[in-house]
């Protein structure tokens, strides 16, 4: 009798887990097609807000084990939604930013860094190199991705 009890245990934790796993990664986001043109990247339907809040969800980005000098690349080719690539709470005098080879081949996209609930800074897509300086840093940082059924690839390092 209680080896019985003991399998249903294992059972019913199993059935949970799963259940959890399928609640957790089942999302009625679709994908947002490309009305605008294929070489127009600018976002149709996902706005500040949903960057933002994140109030959306994400289909479709992948890290790469590829890596460009050993940095992290993040790549989709139909990426669709809000995704958060880094976040994190700092107090520092500086905060540096820079991204490598931020390649949008379709659809719509964006790359943002948010301060503290609020855009500062908008990436600029097909390009080799930029960065960006966040001075007297108290607060969220984050780096994230809007796209709209976007084929894109970029790498990042933070300093």
């Amino acid at each position: 009798m209680q080896k019985i009890k003991k399998l249903l245990f294992g059972v019913g934790i199993v059935v949970f887990i799963a259940v959890a796993a399928l609640w957790m990664f089942n999302s009625d986001l679709e994908h947002i097609e490309d009305t605008n043109g294929e070489d127009v990247y600018i976002l149709q339907k996902i706005n500040d807000y949903n960057i933002i809040d994140m109030d959306i969800g994400a289909l479709n980005v992948v890290q790469s084990n590829e890596l460009f000098n050993n940095l992290p690349t993040y790549k989709s080719d139909k990426f669709t939604g809000v995704y958060e690539i880094f976040h994190e709470n700092l107090i520092a005098n500086r905060f540096d930013i820079t991204l490598y080879n931020t390649t949008v081949n379709s659809g719509n996209f964006r790359i943002v860094l948010v301060y503290n609930d609020e855009i500062v800074h908008e990436f600029k897509l097909n390009e080799l190199m930029q960065s960006y300086t966040l001075e007297d840093v108290k607060g969220t940082v984050s780096l994230r991705i809007a796209g709209e059924s976007a084929d894109f690839k970029f790498s990042y390092d933070l300093i």
